[in-house]
């Protein structure tokens, strides 16, 4: 009768057998109920809980652990197995857990729909998986969050977390932040360089200045007496845009454009707002700094387009998988009335 390989009981006995394992894409993780087996690939994020062989797993059942898939095997005698790189949700962690103070204040600022890596991979059995998870990857510094909604999970693509050994207490768990993930992402005498932007208090609105190509706090700008924000100029092969809806019916009707004065009024609206990332009253981030940011370089390069509202449609930028419609983020945006306009601190946009 064959017998079983000895399931692995150290990192080091985990990671011999893992090598020893057939390197795969993909994995089905199949599950007893029909219709409930699902696919796993590389860079996916999954959700574990625990099961029960643990210390505090009896008092810890039901809570809900992420990571992300960082290799995928087939082991000969062991099966399915996978790499997984873990995260921390919210409330996982206090500041009182990390060794260094930008640690703690980057936890403070830790959202409540908010992953937080860290650097520490282990590996498992693919059946331990329970599903699959969509998490959306940010980059603080640059245009590149997508509309999401209240329930969508994130997480910063630039910020990982290490464990900080104690060499008085060496059974002392605690974690930090590296220095090498530290930067300044505002002014440089602002006091919250290093949170996150946006979670719906009023310094952590951000606004967008392509002229410095970095994003702001709105406390850390004074507030500017223009109109309108500061936009890209346009493309001197652009076409012949008109100025007032006056111009814009005479140019309609003599067949000069496709599009009609609304569509161009609403095409001035939202080509002249603020590229933004948070709403203030919310306690998520929102932002249309995608679509906001498209629409900017379609203006100067082409103009408005002839079908306004199919492009928005098109470029809206929801997330996938959520349940936010394209419909429902283009009726935020266009009901979206931005209050004040500032300046920037370094190069003096209006922003």
């Amino acid at each position: 009768m064959p017998t079983l390989a000895p399931v692995p009981r150290s990192a080091i006995e985990w990671s011999d057998v893992f090598r020893a394992g057939e390197v795969v894409q993909g994995l089905l993780c199949r599950r007893p109920e029909p219709g409930e087996s699902f696919y796993i690939k590389c860079r996916d994020y999954v959700s574990i809980y625990p099961d029960g062989s643990g210390r505090d797993d009896a008092i810890k059942f039901d809570r809900k652990m992420y990571a992300r898939i960082a290799g995928l095997c087939k082991h000969p005698e062991l099966g399915s197995l996978v790499k997984l790189h873990w995260y921390f949700s919210y409330g996982e962690l206090t500041p009182d857990e990390m060794a260094n103070q930008v640690g703690r204040d980057f936890i403070v600022s830790q959202g409540e729909n908010e992953l937080v890596s860290l650097s520490h991979d282990t590996y498992t059995f693919a059946e331990r998986i329970h599903s699959l998870e969509r998490v959306i990857n940010m980059t603080p510094t640059a245009i590149s969050f997508p509309v999401i909604d209240a329930t969508t999970l994130f997480a910063r693509g630039d910020k990982t977390l290490i464990r900080s050994f104690n060499m008085n207490n060496p059974t002392l768990e605690r974690y930090e932040l590296p220095l090498s993930c530290v930067f300044s992402m505002c002014t440089e005498t602002c006091d919250g360089q290093y949170t996150l932007p946006a979670l719906g208090a009023e310094g952590d609105i951000l606004r967008w200045c392509f002229r410095c190509n970095k994003w702001l706090h709105t406390t850390c700008c004074e507030r500017s007496n223009a109109v309108e924000v500061s936009l890209p100029l346009p493309r001197d092969t652009r076409p012949l845009q008109p100025q007032t809806v006056e111009e814009a019916v005479q140019m309609r009707c003599g067949n000069r454009v496709q599009y009609g004065p609304f569509d161009w009024l609403l095409w001035q609206q939202l080509s002249t707002l603020p590229i933004q990332r948070g709403m203030p009253g919310l306690n998520y981030v929102l932002s249309f700094e995608l679509i906001v940011s498209k629409i900017r370089e379609e203006d100067a390069q082409n103009g408005c387009p002839n079908d306004v509202q199919e492009y928005l449609l098109e470029n809206i930028g929801v997330a996938k998988d959520i349940g936010l419609m394209p419909q429902e983020a283009l009726a935020m945006l266009q009901g979206w009335k931005p209050e004040d306009i500032y300046e920037c601190p370094q190069c003096s946009n209006d922003i």
